[in-house]
């Protein structure tokens, strides 16, 4: 059983899901993968968690784009940072 599986279903175990799910788009994305398809489909486990979780995104790819920026960002600081490295 995979951490989602065994997580989602819960809605008391809050843990962050919106990012996590949406770090795992960001991941199918970047991977050509489809990884999080299975928590998405009508019915499933996130949709399970978020009728259960008032106030809750219910779109994490509204998150994915967050997600996606950050990534950008620490991409381009690491190479900001080797390029200095190699200036030395």
């Amino acid at each position: 059983m995979t951490p989602g599986a065994r997580w989602t279903p819960q809605p008391d175990l809050v843990y962050d899901q919106t990012f996590a799910l949406s770090t795992l788009l960001h991941l199918d994305a970047v991977l050509g993968t489809e990884r999080a398809s299975r928590y998405l489909a009508a019915g499933g486990l996130w949709q399970q968690w978020t009728d259960a979780m008032p106030n809750t995104v219910r779109d994490p790819q509204e998150y994915r784009q967050v997600v996606d920026q950050l990534c950008s960002f620490a991409s381009e600081c690491a190479e900001l940072l080797a390029r200095m490295e190699t200036r030395r």
